[in-house]
This record gives structure tokens, C-alpha cells and sequence, in this order.
């Protein structure tokens, strides 16, 4: 039963840790796919939100630049060149704007009055400056890409607006802003990125330049990119073909997100560690973990609930039918609930306990019948028997005499059976009567010991007694006498030739008084024991002369001990040690 058992619990175990699997992979797999579009996404937004202040950023200096314009014309013309230097140095919101310095240009672009002095500026012209040429061009407002200023040696950005009169250029106003000194990229936590490994930098894809480097010291000259194929990073962050995905860096992984601002063609680029990234996704998928694995407990606590109450019916089932094999006039009907397959199961083993109880008393009955039956005529043959073996017929010749004994010992041996039969009848039949009272061990040792000393004498073996013990118990005296005689025939057959059988009692542990027979034999074999008290059942070890018997004297002994409220067993050591305890009516003398 505990097979089937365990069997339901490891097909539901099993059942169950496949479900989570199939489960934990597929909402894996899910949740992964979902974490990386959340976090693309989430990024994307805060690129697209630095692109955007950005753009307002740059937006805004145009828009003071045009603002500006209308202060420095006079008709047709410029202010002269002092006066716009004064203009342009008044203008405070200017100043907070373009720091770095602030030119006017002629149409030529020639620059002709500065807000911030620097030797030999006024006069250079600009005019084979890309961002000037594009200015002449479009009459535009314009910004450079980083540059590197022609008198000053230092990176910046060029903010170019034209100045116009009745749709004429007349020339332009510039704002400068130095890389390093004045950024135009709003403010971000930096030394964050860092202590989580995030790579954050910014691109010019079409100068080729780092704008913002992803080392963290700054550099007083603009950085060129690295050659394509140098740097894995930034030739996945200038590729076009996507603006997301997942690259390895310096042996490991990266989650790339860029975006672009359009007006400076400047690429965004952060790059989060993969490990980073998914570390909510871990987090959430441990927790589903837990709260598996603690479905699955209680999952296999109902399963092992549903596999005992399975199988208890079966275990109880198993039970009963071992009791009716050993004890057939003991067996308890089974309680027909539960399932449909137990109760039929159940039903089945009623049935065939009825059965057998009915055959039973049928064999019972016919034995008993068929003792009493044999028992008259028995009698007489015996009688007769022992009046012609005695001589009391006349002497018989020697031929007829030895014929006379064998037939004498035969009918002997079957009164024998016959009165066991009848004995084992009566007490299942409940009719064997207990007439209890205080017996003394030591006497009752004794005559059971005279008693069987010619039957030991035939089989060569010494009956030994240890002496008074000075105990009694509250015991039938016929019945005690029949259970030590049973032992005692018991342990002589199964004793070697000139073995030793010995009779001893002491008081057990529990204060009850204990009986013990040992004989010197192989003792009880292994395979025999559980029927040992079986009737009819018999040891196939030992001497030819142990299977002379009914087989019904251990199983009577069993019935006498139960009936007068005692117990019987056996151990081996150095042969079979048969013990019967019953309750002590205290001591005889001293």
C-alpha cells in the first residue's frame, strides 16, 4: 500500500513540478520580453525627453539672438561698431545666454564688434566657415557643428542668426558657447551611471566627434571617434538600422537605446547592463519562485492526503485479510464507504469473510461430529488392545505381540488426536469453562515434569527444573498443566539425543510471573514463525520424530494462555525458548 501511495504522490509531485516548469519558462520567457520592451521604452522616453530639451534649449538662444536684431540696425545699416559693441554688452539677457561671448558680423561676415575682448577677433573674416556658408545660404538661423574657435583655440558652438533690412542681409549676429565651460544639454546624474555601470555619452555622427565622452574626465579639445570596428558601442550606436537592442561591450551585456537631435545631428546614447536591467525581472520571477514552490507543498500535502485516504482502505483491507488467514474465527468485517472501488473491495472481502467463517464452522462442526464419531469405538479398540498386549487374553506369540503394541501405539496416538480436536473445538466454540485460582507454580512444574520424563526417557533427553521459585498465579490448574505439557512434548521432540529440556519461572518485569520451556534444538526457523501458532502447522526442521504430532498443541496452549487473560511467545537462543506469562497470586513460602 505504501507503494501505491508513494506512487500517487510522485505522479502528483512530478505533475506538478512540470506544470511549474512549463509555467515558470513560458511567464519567463514572457516577463523577460516585457521587461526589455518596458526599459526600451522607459529610456527611449528619457532620451527623447533630453532630445526635446535640447532642441528648446537651442530654440530659445535663436530666439534671443533674433530678439537682439532689431537693437543693432539704424535705416538700412548697422550701428557702427562701437555703439553695437555697447548694445550688445548692455544686454544682460544676452550675456546670461551666450557667456562664452557674444559677435556681430558684417555681410561678408567679418566680425565687427564682440562682447567679450579677444586679441585679433575683430576683423577675421568667417565667411569659409561651413555654418557661415550655410547662413549665406539660406538666410537662416544656423548652428555650427563643434568647432574649434580660430582665435581662441577652444571647442564651442557657433549660433548664427541673419540680420535683415526690407529683406536685405546686411549681416548677422553670432553667440558663442565654449564645450566644457557652458553645455546647452540639461543637467543629469552622471556619478548615478556610474556607480551602476550605465555608459552614458553623446555623438556628432557627422563630424565623427565625441561631444560628451563616456569617461568621466573632461577634455579641454573635442574627441574624434574611434575607427569602425575599434569600438563595438559606438558602432552600434551610429548604425541607423535600429535604435534599440541588446550588444556585448567588453565582456558583457548591454541594453542600447539612442535617439538623435535633428537640428545638431547629435546621437544620445545610453547602454544599461543587461544584468541591471533585468534585475526587477529576477526579482519578481524569485518571488514567483517562492510562491511556486509553496503551491507546490500544499499541493503534495493533498496529494499525500488524497493517497492515504486512497490507500487507507486498501492498507485496512491488507490488514484483515492477514488476520483472517492467521485467525479466520477472528475476522472483522470492513466498513463498506468511501469510493466505489473500496466499497466493492470491501464487499468482496465481507463476502469472502462470511464465507469463510461459514466453511469453517462447517469443518468445525464435521470434526467435532466425526471425533465424537470415532471416540466410542476408539475407546474399546484401545481397551482391547491393552488387555491383549498385557496378556490378559492368554500369551500372545511374539509375531501377534508386536502386531498388538504397534496397533496399541496407533490408537493411542489417535485418541491423542481426536481429544486435541475436540479441545480446540470447544475453546473456539467458547465452551471450554475457566475455573481460575491460585496455583503453585513450582507443584504444577513438577508434575508436568513427571509427567512427560517417559517420553523424555524414549527420546533420550533430561528434563531439568530450576528449583523452587516460591511463585503462584491465578491460573486453571488442568489448563496450566495442558499448556506445559504441550510445550514441553513441543521442546523434547525438537531436542537432540541427549539434550536437555528445562522448565523455569521468575518474575517478569511487569510483576506478572513468567513460565519459560527451552530446549537445545535449531529453533524456530525463520520462514515458520509468523504460523507457528497456527493449527495443524508444523516445522519442517529438526528430527524426523517432531513431525509425529497433531500440529494443534501450540495453537490449543495459544487458546488456554488467552482464555485465562496471559500471554504466550517464543525466542531463539541456543535453541527455542517458548514463555507464557500470566497474573501472580503472589508467593507460596519461603
Amino acid at each position: 500500500m505504501n507503494s501505491l501511495r508513494n506512487r500517487v504522490i510522485a505522479i502528483v509531485m512530478l505533475a506538478s513540478l512540470l506544470t511549474v516548469m512549463a509555467i515558470a519558462t513560458s511567464a519567463y520567457q514572457s516577463l523577460r520580453q516585457d521587461q526589455r520592451e518596458l526599459i526600451i521604452q522607459q529610456q527611449r522616453l528619457e532620451t527623447e525627453s533630453l532630445t526635446q530639451q535640447v532642441s528648446q534649449n537651442i530654440q530659445q538662444r535663436i530666439m534671443v539672438l533674433s530678439a537682439a536684431r532689431p537693437l543693432l540696425t539704424s535705416g538700412d545699416q548697422l550701428l557702427p561698431a562701437s555703439e553695437l559693441g555697447e548694445r550688445i554688452r548692455d544686454k544682460g539677457f544676452l550675456q546670461r545666454t551666450f557667456p562664452d561671448g557674444i559677435l556681430v558680423f558684417d555681410a561678408q561676415g567679418t566680425a565687427i564688434a564682440e562682447s567679450t575682448f579677444v586679441p585679433e577677433r575683430i576683423g577675421t573674416n568667417y565667411a569659409d566657415r561651413p555654418h557661415f556658408q550655410r547662413l549665406h545660404q539660406s538666410e537662416e538661423p544656423v548652428i555650427s557643428a563643434p568647432i574649434i574657435g580660430r582665435t581662441t583655440d577652444a571647442p564651442l558652438l557657433s549660433f548664427l542668426v541673419p540680420i535683415h533690412h526690407n529683406e536685405t542681409f546686411i549681416g548677422s549676429l553670432g553667440g558663442i558657447i565654449k564645450l566644457g565651460d557652458e553645455s546647452i544639454l540639461p543637467e543629469r546624474d552622471q556619478a548615478t551611471d556610474a556607480r551602476d555601470g550605465t555608459l552614458s555619452f553623446i555623438i556628432d555622427a557627422q563630424n565623427q566627434l565625441f561631444i560628451e565622452s563616456p569617461v568621466s574626465e573632461a577634455d579641454s579639445e573635442l574627441q574624434a571617434l574611434p575607427s569602425p570596428g575599434q569600438d563595438a558601442l559606438v558602432d552600434a550606436a551610429l548604425d541607423d538600422t535600429d535604435t534599440s537592442g541588446i550588444i556585448d561591450y567588453k565582456r558583457e551585456r548591454y541594453l542600447l537605446i539612442t535617439d538623435s537631435v535633428e537640428p545638431l545631428n547629435w546621437v544620445f546614447v545610453r547602454a544599461i547592463p543587461y544584468s541591471l536591467a533585468m534585475a526587477p525581472l529576477r526579482a519578481s520571477f524569485n518571488q514567483f519562485l517562492m510562491i511556486s514552490a509553496l503551491v507546490t507543498v500544499v499541493l503534495l500535502l493533498f496529494a499525500w492526503l488524497a493517497a492515504h485516504s486512497l490507500t487507507r482502505p486498501l492498507t485496512r483491507a491488507t490488514q484483515r485479510i492477514h488476520a483472517m488467514a492467521d485467525q479466520p474465527e477472528n475476522s472483522e468485517k470492513l466498513p463498506e464507504k468511501g469510493p466505489r472501488e473500496i466499497r466493492e473491495l470491501s464487499n468482496a472481502f465481507n463476502r469472502l469473510s462470511s464465507e469463510r467463517k461459514h466453511l469453517d464452522g462447517l469443518k468445525n462442526d464435521f470434526i467435532s461430529s466425526v471425533s465424537h464419531e470415532l471416540r466410542t469405538p476408539l475407546t474399546s479398540i484401545s481397551g482391547s488392545l491393552k488387555m491383549m498386549v498385557s496378556g490378559v487374553a492368554g500369551k500372545l506369540p511374539e509375531k501377534a505381540q508386536s502386531m498388538a503394541e504397534l496397533a496399541l501405539r496407533n490408537s493411542n496416538q489417535l485418541n491423542t488426536l481426536i481429544r486435541d480436536l475436540l479441545d480446540f473445538n470447544k475453546l473456539l466454540a467458547g465452551k471450554r469453562e475457566f475455573e481460575l485460582s491460585k496455583c503453585c507454580v513450582d507443584e504444577v512444574i513438577e508434575e508436568a515434569r513427571q509427567g512427560n520424563q517417559t517420553m523424555a526417557s524414549m527420546y533420550q533427553v533430561q528434563l531439568r527444573s530450576s528449583g523452587q521459585s516460591n511463585l503462584s498465579v491465578h491460573a486453571d490448574p488442568s489448563a496450566l498443566r495442558q499448556i506445559l505439557d504441550n510445550l514441553i512434548s513441543n521442546a523434547i521432540k525438537y531436542s537432540p539425543s541427549q539434550g536437555e529440556v528445562w522448565i523455569e519461572a521468575e518474575r517478569a518485569q511487569d510483576g506478572r510471573t513468567a513460565i519459560t520451556v527451552s530446549d537445545q534444538g535449531e529453533g524456530v526457523p525463520d520462514s515458520f514463525r509468523d504460523r507457528i501458532f497456527q493449527r495443524f502447522a508444523q516445522a519442517e526442521q529438526g528430527t524426523t520424530r517432531a513431525t509425529s504430532g497433531t500440529g494443534l498443541g501450540l495453537a490449543i496452549s495459544r487458546e488456554l494462555v488467552h482464555g485465562m487473560q496471559g500471554e504466550i511467545g517464543f525466542y531463539n537462543d541456543n535453541g527455542a525458548r517458548f514463555w507464557v506469562t500470566l497474573s501472580s497470586a503472589g508467593v507460596t513460602g519461603n
